[in-house]
């Protein structure tokens, strides 16, 4: 049974300086990738006038599409999905649904404080999850 990695990324320059360290994990481990952005719900519009901004979901697509081909270039099987909702809660009900052997999470993402202790999604996530979870310190 092939292993299965679930490595959350925000969007972020912090959050993808974890690559390097889980590509060499899924190769020791010949592990499959799935990567999971998690954007907040966008608040509803006023009126049936008012404009949208540019989709997030798209932009969070294009981002993990990049990082796919990356990973991919690397010789790894890598799936990507983009929900909205809480990113903790998303983290942790993404992983029972997929049955993931293992989380690599970075211990904070680009809206993280500069202190190097647990941002708040890792520390959730963390705390909560129902497999092992490896917290890469930025």
């Amino acid at each position: 049974m092939s292993k299965v990695i679930l490595v959350p990324l925000d969007g972020s320059q912090v959050a993808a300086s974890i690559l390097q360290q889980v590509v060499t994990l899924a190769r020791s481990s010949e592990a499959q990738l799935l990567l999971l952005t998690v954007g907040l719900p966008m608040p509803v519009p006023l009126s049936p006038d008012s404009e949208l901004p540019p989709s997030r979901t798209f932009q969070a697509e294009a981002y993990l599409e990049h990082i796919r081909t990356y990973l991919e270039s690397e010789g790894l099987t890598v799936s990507t999905t983009v929900c909205i909702g809480d990113p903790a809660t998303e983290i942790l009900r993404y992983a029972a649904q997929q049955q993931v052997d293992l989380i690599v999470i970075n211990s904070r993402g680009g809206g993280g404080s500069p202190v190097p202790f647990l941002g708040s999604v890792a520390d959730k996530v963390a705390g909560a999850a129902p497999v092992p979870v490896i917290v890469h310190y930025a």
